[in-house]
């Protein structure tokens, strides 16, 4: 499916034809394409929407003009595909953790979202999210009913499986039942429970403590050389003390497990302020024109390698170097690690300019990093990207900067943004940021200024919180 910016309109048909005698006819459309949306519900923006022809031919049969070859694709203009498909998270979980929940964005029609939803989470992880996150559905599990019930007041939604989900353990049983709860609750504003059935025996299903991603600590600034935690909308000073004796601080990072805490020194080096007293700085990772570090929940520092490369170290200091086959020849400009850790937002530079792609983190026993997923689009027509920052359970926030010095903040969806039949958008109001922090939480986007005032970001409403601040993250 294409999803074209307006209504497909037909070019006036050339020369002169006689409806009256000719039995064959062809017709142009002409229509802008913005979106695919390919047969699992994934939905990719376009980088160049362009205006394209889409050819139909028409027959004379029995007195009527009937289609009789057309283009491959379906045209659906933005505002009907907004009416008529849903955005629903799918979840999955984690490779390392079942109890941790990895969403994953999809557009399903309205009318049948609850089938498809639950359709696509028996047939298992998408490519992009393939090693990082896992199926505990037994092969060839399906639906008995070609339907499920989609009563937004029922109390329990009934599954109805075929006999391979008896199979299933326990404990890995009541996962399952939280994945399906997880994607039928999406807008119903509360939990909807689910029953599970092996064809029309019902099955025992204890209730699962599973996590959603979630960015649980505050924003963190630095400020005259000192760490700060950003606090209901003030700066609070940082119990963890901080010596920056020699360091040129340039970009800030967190773990979402509060440590480590590290800086990048300049540009080629990144080093840990937060180990023992009395050690001072210790440089983890070097190397040429280092993107901003990211640091996960296992306490792994990312940030960019060598051409086509992301280098990591590990919580030991050892380091890893990853060279997923999609990166390769580019240069990386930021590296954001979603705060459940299966997920990597990457920007790099590509012949034809900037690209926002994101990937499953595939790791070890240990959970260090072993490789990356196949990569996935996002924000395709969002050029000069020079930051990306996990700001929801499938939202990214961008930064972006011309040739002129001209920034601008974007929300983009993985997968799409919902509440804008899935295009990016831009917010409103400043074109001097230097930089931005973002977590899953509620409380919003951070944006620090050419001049150092630090402002929050509420209804599309810039809020000042500080001045004179140095750097800001969130943990990630």
């Amino acid at each position: 499916m294409r999803v074209v910016r307006e209504a497909p309109l037909p070019e006036p048909l050339e020369g002169e034809i006689d409806l009256g005698t000719t039995e064959t006819v062809e017709i142009v459309v002409r229509a802008t394409t913005i979106a695919t949306l390919d047969s699992t519900g994934a939905y990719t923006e376009v980088g160049s929407p362009r205006e394209v022809g889409y050819r139909f031919t028409l027959v004379m049969v029995g007195g009527e003009w009937r289609i009789s070859a057309l283009d491959n694709g379906v045209l659906v203009p933005a505002n009907l595909f907004a009416n008529q498909y849903r955005a629903t998270r799918l979840y999955f979980p984690s490779a390392n953790e079942i109890t941790t929940l990895v969403p994953d964005l999809r557009w399903f029609p309205r009318r049948l979202w609850q089938k498809v939803a639950v359709e696509q989470i028996l047939a298992g992880p998408p490519e992009w999210l393939q090693g990082a996150t896992q199926s505990l559905v037994p092969d060839g599990t399906g639906l008995v009913s070609q339907s499920v019930p989609g009563r937004d007041d029922a109390d329990v939604v009934p599954i109805r499986l075929t006999e391979q989900i008896s199979e299933v353990p326990a404990a890995q049983r009541k996962v399952i039942a939280a994945q399906l709860s997880a994607t039928l609750s999406e807008g119903a504003g509360r939990v909807v429970p689910v029953e599970l059935f092996s064809n029309q025996n019902r099955l025992s299903v204890d209730a699962a403590d599973v996590d959603l991603p979630a960015t649980i600590a505050q924003a963190i600034v630095l400020k005259d050389d000192k760490l700060y935690r950003v606090d209901d909308g003030r700066l609070v000073e940082h119990d963890v003390s901080i010596d920056l004796s020699g360091i040129d601080p340039t970009a800030l990072a967190v773990s979402p497990g509060t440590t480590p805490i590290v800086v990048r020194d300049g540009t080629d080096r990144i080093v840990n302020l937060s180990l023992d007293e009395g050690e001072g700085p210790v440089p983890v990772l070097e190397g040429a024109d280092l993107a901003a570090p990211s640091v996960d929940k296992f306490g792994n520092t990312w940030t960019s390698g060598d051409a086509g490369e992301l280098r990591v170290a590990t919580d030991t200091l050892d380091v890893v170097e990853l060279k997923p086959e999609w990166l390769k020849g580019r240069r990386v400009v930021s590296v954001s690690v979603s705060p459940e850790g299966s997920r990597i937002a990457v920007v790099s530079e590509t012949p034809s300019g900037r690209q926002v792609q994101v990937a499953g983190v595939v790791r070890d026993a240990e959970d260090a990093p072993v490789s990356l997923a196949a990569a996935l689009s996002v924000a395709a027509p969002v050029a000069d990207v020079v930051e990306a920052r996990w700001a929801g359970l499938t939202t990214l926030a961008l930064l972006t900067r011309n040739g002129q010095g001209t920034s601008s903040v974007w929300n983009a969806g993985v997968g799409g943004l919902a509440g804008t039949a899935g295009q990016s958008r831009q917010l409103p109001g400043l074109t001097d940021v230097a930089q931005i922090a973002a977590g899953v939480t509620d409380q919003g986007i951070l944006v620090l200024t050419e001049d150092g005032d630090l402002e929050h970001e509420e209804t599309g409403v810039w809020q000042p919180i500080a001045e004179d601040v140095d750097l800001v993250a969130y943990p990630g």
